[in-house]
């Protein structure tokens, strides 16, 4: 099972990346596949530590990979050198264990040495689940056809459609922006 997520990471110079995500995970490992070649690989390999956040507010994954917004507030942790997600609601704490290397994507698997809830989860309803489906395939932009691509938007936009707010709103006119310029290109 992968679960959407936004990781936070820290470089040696002190910046802090943040990235969507899908990540495997269990009770004792999270398991972390960033492309080649990614900010989030290299912090994983140079720092050696992320947090993992669970968050219900779909635009910091729609503003990131839109390139919309970078800068979303962040909480320092006492146990670790990277800060959460001011509004995640919940994380984990984790060190890489071992990384796997592989051509395109390798495999780092972190060890969980904290886990804490700050708000409930109630749960994502379509719209979310929509904006984060409409994300991930706004980061496939020119690895796969523009055809797939607007085809399971129009799909998405149904159920957006039927149970969005304003939040979602924001995000889908984020990613409708996003895809209407690459294809401009």
């Amino acid at each position: 099972m992968i679960h959407e997520v936004i990781v936070t990471t820290k470089s040696t110079e002190g910046e802090v990346h943040i990235a969507p995500m899908g990540i495997k995970m269990n009770q004792k490992e999270v398991f972390i596949s960033p492309f080649k070649p990614s900010r989030t690989l290299e912090n994983l390999i140079s720092q050696k530590e992320a947090v993992i956040n669970f968050i219900d507010d779909v635009r910091i994954f729609a503003g990131i990979i839109c390139g919309i917004k970078k800068d979303w507030p962040l909480t320092d942790l006492k146990n670790i050198d990277v800060p959460r997600l001011k509004d995640a609601n919940s994380h984990f704490e984790t060190a890489v264990k071992e990384i796997f290397d592989d051509e395109v994507r390798p495999k780092v698997v972190c060890k969980i040495s904290n886990k804490d809830i700050h708000a409930p989860f109630l749960g994502f309803n379509r719209a979310q689940f929509s904006v984060i489906e409409a994300s991930v395939l706004v980061s496939r932009l020119g690895m796969i056809s523009m055809e797939k691509i607007l085809k399971e938007v129009e799909y998405l936009k149904i159920g957006f459609d039927k149970t969005s707010g304003p939040k979602e709103e924001e995000a889908w006119g984020w990613i409708q922006n996003k895809i209407n310029n690459y294809k401009k290109e």
